[in-house]
C-alpha cells in the first residue's frame, strides 16, 4: 500500500496584512497633516505669539496667497478650491452647521455664535482687503474666534527662486 504523503509548507498572511493596513493608515494620517499648508510668505511679527488650537476644537485655516505665474491673489479655505466672497461664506456657513457648537456672546445678547476658529495666513504683500473680505464672511457665518498667521523673525529673502 503506498501512501501519498504532502509535506508542503504554508505560510501565515496575517502580519503581512496587519503592516500593510498600518502603512496605508500612516500615510493617509501623513498625507492630512500636509494638506493645509499652502506656500506663503508671513508677515513678520516680533510680538506674535503662539497660540495653540484647545482640544476638541475646529480649526479652519484660510490661505490668501500670490500667484506666482499671474501675480493674482488667491484665497481658499485649507488647500481646496479657490474662493470668492460668496463661496467663503457659503463654505463657512457649512462648516459652522456641520460643526454644530455654539458658544454665548461675551455680552449674552442674542443668538450664540459658532465654537470654531478661523486662522488667516495671508501673504505678506497681498492687499488688506482680503482681510476685510474675510472678517466679513466670518461675521456673517457667526464665527468671531479669528487669529492671523505671523512669523517671528525671518532669515533671507523668502523671494528669492533658485534654479
Amino acid at each position: 500500500m503506498s501512501k501519498n504523503l504532502d509535506f508542503g509548507v504554508e505560510q501565515d498572511m496575517t502580519p503581512m496584512i496587519d503592516i500593510v493596513f498600518l502603512l496605508i493608515i500612516f500615510f493617509m494620517v501623513v498625507t492630512e497633516l500636509t494638506m493645509n499648508q499652502a506656500e506663503i510668505v508671513l508677515p513678520v511679527a516680533p510680538r506674535a505669539k503662539v497660540v495653540e488650537p484647545q482640544p476638541g476644537s475646529r480649526v479652519l485655516i484660510i490661505n490668501v496667497s500670490l500667484d506666482g505665474k499671474t501675480g493674482e491673489d488667491r484665497m481658499q479655505l485649507g488647500n481646496g478650491e479657490f474662493l470668492t466672497e460668496k463661496t467663503l461664506f457659503a463654505a463657512l456657513k457649512g462648516e459652522t452647521l456641520a460643526f454644530d457648537k455654539w458658544e454665548p456672546k461675551p455680552n449674552n445678547v442674542g443668538e450664540p455664535d459658532s465654537a470654531i476658529e478661523v486662522l488667516i495666513r495671508c501673504d505678506r504683500n497681498a492687499p488688506a482687503e482680503y482681510f476685510h473680505k474675510i472678517f466679513f464672511a466670518c461675521q456673517k457665518a457667526k464665527i468671531y474666534k479669528v487669529n492671523l498667521a505671523a512669523q517671528y523673525e525671518r532669515l533671507g529673502n523668502p523671494y528669492d527662486v533658485e534654479e
